[in-house]
């Protein structure tokens, strides 16, 4: 596969993950009222999330590589290892293979640590200039809303502010991030 085949692909996975990521909020929103099924729902669109940053991950690695190779190496596989984790934590969740207990604190973690991926890509972006920098700041914002919401859970769970601050930022910033790198990817602009 080319590298504008990489990105392409990369491309259209970023706008299925700002799908996944507003759907999964709806849905999260919707089960704390009316319940099942869309807690499994949210539990899916988690899973999409996680896999459809995989290319991303490949593609910003593929980018920021000429610019600064062991960071980008470092970002991507840090992004790999928890995109991996929090997907493979809800398909086995999904399946009914653990309980949902076991995933309450590590998936909000795993994409805590998608957020320190997404902030350490961005940072990167907006040193070397590889991305716009107003896209680099709405990366960052959104990474550290997900490193926010996992300190929100250890502090204090869900109920935590910075849960709920956090994930707004995420929430907001991350769609606004994803279709903003999904249409240059798409555009063949940016060149690795």
């Amino acid at each position: 596969m080319t590298i504008p085949e990489v990105f392409r692909y990369a491309g259209w996975s970023a706008y299925l993950s700002a799908a996944a990521t507003i759907v999964g909020f709806v849905t999260l929103i919707v089960f704390f009222s009316v319940g099942e099924p869309f807690g499994t729902i949210n539990d899916i669109s988690s899973i999409i999330l996680a896999l459809s940053l995989l290319p991303l991950a490949l593609a910003l690695y593929l980018l920021q590589r000429p610019c600064a190779a062991l960071l980008s190496l470092i970002a991507l596989i840090i992004g790999i290892c928890a995109m991996l984790a929090a997907s493979i934590l809800q398909i086995l969740l999904v399946l009914r293979v653990v309980k949902l207990e076991l995933t309450l604190v590590a998936v909000p973690a795993a994409f805590g640590v998608v957020g320190v991926w997404l902030l350490l890509n961005s940072s990167l972006a907006l040193a070397s200039g590889t991305l716009p920098s107003g896209l680099a700041w709405v990366g960052m914002v959104a990474g550290v809303g997900y490193i926010l919401v996992i300190l929100g859970f250890i502090l204090g769970g869900q109920q935590h502010p910075l849960t709920a601050v956090g994930g707004l930022a995420a929430v907001i910033g991350y769609p606004i991030w994803a279709i903003w790198i999904g249409g240059l990817l798409l555009s063949g602009r940016l060149i690795a």
